[in-house]
């Protein structure tokens, strides 16, 4: 299966936070548990890697949820991209990925 593509606008400085959450049907009323899976995430600008910290969420067996804190969104060039893999079963799969745009900081 292909990877969904999202291109996404974050604000440098801010701290990101992305929820996804995983159905088995269009009307979202079959959740998909992804407890068993692990998650990695990241963005690259350039030659800068900003690793996600994704974690399976507190409230629902079917959503993960990836954050990057404000404390490493500083200095980032204007554009990059980013994915997010599911690793389970041994096996590897891009889930999303996309370009990033950056708004700079212009306030201290």
């Amino acid at each position: 299966m292909a990877a969904a593509t999202l291109d996404l606008d974050i604000n440098e400085g801010d701290t990101f936070i992305m929820a996804l959450d995983f159905w088995s049907d269009v009307d979202n009323t079959i959740p998909i548990d992804v407890t068993t899976s692990t998650f990695t995430g990241s963005f690259r600008f350039g030659n800068t890697l900003v690793p996600m910290v994704v974690t399976q969420s507190t409230y629902a067996v079917n959503v993960i949820e990836a954050k990057v804190a404000y404390t490493a969104m500083v200095d980032l060039p204007t554009q990059g991209r980013y994915d997010i893999d599911q690793l389970t079963d041994g096996d590897k799969f891009r889930l999303i990925q996309g370009n990033v745009r950056v708004s700079q900081e212009v306030t201290v």
